[in-house]
């Protein structure tokens, strides 16, 4: 239960982690605890519904970029707010591309003590706001593009992706349906995302 452990600070290997208040600290932190968890196990470590994770830093980081962009910007600005308001998502649009090459570098790099890598599956793709949509959306297209030098880029294995489809949301002619169509799209692609209907 990563989002549990993250509320508050946690203590892991002798040190007290703080909650991150941005998210591209989480990105990292949320790295630490899965390599660290995983190497004490056999077999997979599963982070369930990572958009509902990170959504929380997400925001976070919006407010954050939104009051920079305040602070600095001349207050005369004609759409000054509507100009604070992209470069913000911009900004977290980024920090979502960013941490999501982090996690796809640690988990395919990194091996545990006992000289594997540690299968992480991660779901998603259920949450509705703004964010949330975001964070699953950015995590297949980064997939896609997949990781190495111009010319020699392939996806990544791990994270396992798991898109967990509802009708009622990705249906056709549903508001998250482009999101399913992104996910067949990495499919095509890719080795994951699998899927997993919940009716």
């Amino acid at each position: 239960d990563v989002g549990n452990v993250l509320r508050g600070g946690f203590e892991m290997g002798n040190v007290w982690y703080n909650e991150p208040k941005t998210l591209d600290t989480a990105f990292d932190v949320m790295g630490d605890i899965i390599l660290s968890t995983a190497a004490q196990q056999y077999g997979g470590f599963t982070v369930p519904e990572v958009d509902k994770i990170l959504g929380p830093y997400a925001e976070k980081s919006y407010n954050r970029y939104l009051e920079e962009f305040m602070k600095y910007s001349d207050e005369s600005w004609t759409g000054r707010e509507e100009r604070a308001e992209q470069y913000a998502m911009d900004k977290v649009r980024r920090d979502f591309d960013q941490g999501w090459q982090g996690i796809e570098y640690k988990l395919n790099t990194v091996g545990s003590s006992r000289g594997d890598y540690p299968f992480v599956t991660m779901t998603g793709g259920c949450e509705e706001d703004e964010f949330g949509q975001l964070i699953w959306k950015v995590a297949l297209q980064v997939r896609r593009k997949g990781q190495g030098k111009p010319g020699h880029r392939r996806p990544a294995i791990f994270p396992k992706l798991v898109f967990l489809y509802t009708e009622q949301l990705h249906g056709q002619g549903q508001p998250m349906h482009y999101l399913f169509e992104e996910a067949i799209q990495t499919s095509a692609i890719a080795m994951y995302p699998a899927y997993l209907s919940l009716a």
